[in-house]
């Protein structure tokens, strides 16, 4: 199966999935609990979609920014000021904020091990293979998602973590 017709079936599954909200809630109190956490200056993360874990309730963290995508990269931003991007997903002002070291929380469709299958703009493993030196990764994923299926090709960064529901 190719890659975009795994996506179609995942995105299906996941629209279907009816523990949505508890594995949501469960997800982040794993998160709020752990050292990565608890002892990260900066967390950069995202604003879910439907089909992803609904993060939010930590996205009031001080520590935490948003991306945002101009020009086709990636960038982060600390403003709170959001609107729909063309991509469907809320985002910031277009105000890149600096940072040093790093938590990133990585959506996903599914995952196979440490590797993670996007959305397919690459926006996600561009940005890691360009900063690795100064992130610590983390997947975000429904107990759904686990994606056997799914083989990383030589493109795919591997996450450092993946924050899952184990079933």
């Amino acid at each position: 199966m190719d890659r975009d017709e795994l996506r179609k079936k995942l995105i299906e599954k996941l629209k279907a999935f009816p523990e949505k909200e508890k594995e949501s809630k469960i997800l982040c109190s794993k998160l709020l609990s752990s050292s990565l956490w608890q002892q990260a200056e900066t967390i950069l993360a995202f604003s879910p979609l439907s089909t992803e874990p609904d993060i939010s309730p930590l996205l009031s963290d001080e520590r935490v920014l948003l991306p945002y995508i101009e020009n086709g990269e990636m960038f982060f931003s600390a403003s709170r000021e959001l609107k729909k991007s063309k991509l469907g997903f809320m985002e910031p002002e277009h105000t890149e904020t600096d940072y040093g070291n790093a938590l990133m929380l990585v959506p996903l469709l599914g995952f196979n091990g440490l590797y993670r299958l996007g959305r397919g703009g690459g926006f996600y493993d561009r940005y890691i293979r360009n900063n690795r030196d100064r992130l610590i990764t983390a997947g975000i994923a429904y107990s759904a998602s686990c994606c056997p299926l799914f083989i990383p090709e030589e493109r795919d960064e591997k996450l450092d973590y993946i924050f899952s529901i184990e079933v």
